[in-house]
């Protein structure tokens, strides 16, 4: 798996690539807690190019993810999708179509940037 790591507004954007393993959804978690203050508690993994993930890793995200934090999934193909539905417990982490659907969320439902972004700034990606 690789990451790229961005903040979008005080939003910690984390697109994910390749193959999600559990000990790499382990790894995500602890890097959740160590950045949790400089992105306000919020989180967006952006699976967007993932090709598999080991249903192990949803059970570790659902399972682990810090007291107070607020992440959300985005960019699930079909296939991903349904491993996350199947071993899903409820409602825990949201998922969204894409990381802009997710990031809007965020910052109108939630208040978390006080004002949204210019069109421009949200869509450059």
């Amino acid at each position: 798996m690789k990451i790229y790591r961005s903040d979008k507004g005080g939003i910690g954007l984390w697109k994910l690539s390749g193959i999600v393993e559990r000990d790499d959804a382990l790894a995500l978690l602890s890097s959740l807690k160590d950045t949790g203050d400089s992105n306000r508690g919020c989180f967006i993994l952006d699976f967007e190019n993932v090709k598999h993930v080991d249903y192990r890793a949803f059970n570790v995200l659902e399972d682990g993810y810090p007291e107070g934090e607020r992440v959300l999934l985005s960019g699930l193909s079909d296939y991903v999708l349904g491993i996350f539905a199947f071993v899903t417990k409820g409602n825990v982490i949201p998922v969204y179509s894409n990381w802009r659907k997710a990031f809007r969320y965020l910052v109108v439902e939630r208040g978390k940037l006080g004002r949204p972004l210019p069109a421009a700034t949200a869509s450059s990606e």
